[in-house]
């Protein structure tokens, strides 16, 4: 994880406050190294800023990189996870270093570009860049197709500025960049700073070949499918399912290895945990949470980071109820409905690897610290503005920052590396809306809701995730958006991934539920969707909140 902050203005001009503001908010991203560097051009002067947080490799890199023949610079804040040959315990930005250098190989613009557009292609994993050519007077940037890291820019006629975050304190507004290709900023005398894109393309000639494909659309037959005996019930495991399974298993398994097998160990002392999970107990973080356990040293602990809000909304209805009844048990204040799943899920994780400690961390987050983190939170999801946005950013912010209890003392988790299960959901049938679209108009109504889905990973919430979980000094991943496995998942028949004849619990999601329960965790393999914002009982804290929706700005 790095942070990546670059402007683009006229020579002699001085760097203003907001850029000191945006120094210290990326430096926050990455702890480990931070450097400042400047090249003029012209009547132009390119400014960097890159902080780093070493997660590669036998020692950290500083960036942003330069080669003293080229004059090139790049900051990169990614992960080669395939694609590009990186050793085992090597460091990627070094790779991609060199690797971009080899435009220098080419006679043309043209063909420089061309290189450097299939060498972003062949990338699995996530990114964001800044790489100045200079031999073409190019400035290249990008975020990865999925939108797995933030980049934000803020676009004027005499300043142009990338930043992985961002301060609302400017009359011109920050923006995502779009992840629809990789734009290129041509510098000249004569030029305006309008960047121009190269779009991702399905096509698989092109320069930028997606690296998946659009879904099936083969539409079930009557031979696909196999009667219904009890809609509340499993089915039974075809071939055809087995086999998926078995594909689908190996491919994720492969995801999870490539994110936590070669994170390096800060201390040389007692095992510390590397990895924790972000952690309801639902069935994407407990199939994760299974896998990465055949990744990691046996001795070393996994943290499992579950986190509740003191919702004075809830506890008043709680107290109600318990006015109102009799030997009513008590009940934590954080006995949110993540919290009782996700002791249920750890249970069955010790039940099937008791040789693991599974380290269950309770973030407990009292109302008033809540409020007294809110404008800082608020701060850090910009430029996402909404009602929802705060009360996810306010979950994943709590969690991320792993402050809570392990067996009842106090505990901070030190693993700079959080697994999340982002991404199932949307590929599997995970949302309402999914069978919504099944009853609306059967299965091809139902491949069109999920090609939704798929198609509007990159523009949804990632990049506030990134901002949200990076202010801690930790980086996120996503095995379930890992474009191989999201490449096999486009070409498995809607029906082997999900069946909405089936009730809720059993037909939403329904290859993962089989492979969960094949894993050793059935109880979990039958738990469904819950919004983390009302799983973790940070949504609608105040009355004041109580007739806001979703979607409504912040005031």
């Amino acid at each position: 994880m790095c942070g990546i902050l670059f402007s683009v203005q006229p020579t002699g001009s001085n760097l203003d406050e907001q850029w000191q503001t945006l120094k210290a908010f990326n430096t926050k991203r990455g702890p480990d190294a931070q450097v400042q560097m400047s090249v003029d051009h012209g009547k132009w002067t390119l400014h960097f800023f890159s902080s780093v947080l070493h997660l590669r490799g036998p020692s950290t890199v500083a960036q942003p990189l330069q080669d003293k023949h080229t004059g090139d610079v790049l900051c990169w804040n990614g992960e080669v996870f395939g694609g590009l040959d990186v050793p085992f315990g090597s460091n990627d930005t070094s790779i991609v270093m060199d690797m971009l250098e080899k435009m220098n190989d080419f006679d043309t613009e043209d063909q420089a570009r061309t290189y450097l557009l299939k060498l972003v292609a062949r990338i699995e994993g996530p990114f964001a860049f800044v790489f100045w050519h200079q031999r073409f007077n190019n400035v290249w940037f990008s975020r990865d197709c999925l939108g797995r890291r933030s980049l934000l820019w803020r676009q004027d006629p005499e300043k142009f500025m990338l930043s992985s975050v961002a301060a609302n304190d400017s009359a011109i507004a920050w923006e995502e960049i779009p992840s629809q290709g990789v734009y290129r900023l041509k510098l000249s005398p004569s030029d305006s700073l309008q960047p121009e894109l190269h779009p991702w393309s399905f096509d698989p000639v092109s320069e930028l070949t997606m690296p998946f494909d659009r879904l099936n659309t083969a539409v079930p037959t009557d031979q696909d499918l196999q009667p219904v005996a009890d809609v509340n019930d499993m089915p039974a495991i075809c071939a055809s399912m087995e086999t998926t399974m078995k594909d689908m298993t190996r491919t994720l398994d492969l995801a999870v290895q490539r994110r936590v097998a070669d994170i390096p160990h800060l201390s040389s002392s007692s095992p510390q945990p590397r990895v924790a999970i972000l952690f309801s107990g639902g069935l994407d973080c407990i199939a994760l949470a299974a896998l990465v356990h055949r990744h990691l040293p046996v001795h070393e602990p996994i943290d499992l980071l579950n986190v509740a809000f003191e919702n004075p909304r809830s506890v008043q209805a709680r107290q109600n109820q318990k006015r109102s009844a009799t030997n009513t048990p008590v009940r934590s204040t954080y006995d949110t409905p993540d919290r009782l799943t996700g002791k249920s899920g750890v249970q069955e994780l010790r039940d099937m690897a008791p040789e693991r400690q599974w380290h269950f961390v309770e973030v407990n987050v009292p109302f008033e610290e809540a409020m007294s983190y809110k404008q800082r939170i608020i701060d850090r999801m910009y430029p996402l503005d909404t009602v929802m946005d705060l009360s996810i950013a306010m979950a994943l912010w709590f969690a991320a920052r792993g402050k809570g209890l392990l067996n009842g003392n106090e505990y901070q988790s030190e693993a700079r590396v959080l697994i999340s299960g982002l991404g199932a959901d949307e590929q599997l049938g995970g949302y309402s809306r999914h069978r919504e679209a099944y009853k609306r108009g059967s299965w091809s109504e139902l491949i069109k809701e999920t090609q939704l889905d798929v198609d509007r990973i990159s523009t949804r919430n990632l990049g506030r995730d990134d901002r949200i979980i990076s202010d801690h000094g930790k980086e996120a991943r996503f095995p379930f958006l890992d474009t191989d496995l999201v490449r096999y998942l486009c070409q498995v028949p809607i029906q082997l991934k999900m069946d909405m004849r089936y009730e809720r619990g059993v037909g939403e999601k329904l290859l993962l539920r089989h492979i969960v329960h094949q894993l050793g965790l059935p109880l979990a393999s039958r738990n469904w969707k819950r919004a983390i914002q009302f799983g973790a009982k940070s949504a609608k804290m105040t009355d004041d909140d109580r007739g806001q929706k979703g979607q409504h700005k912040l005031a």
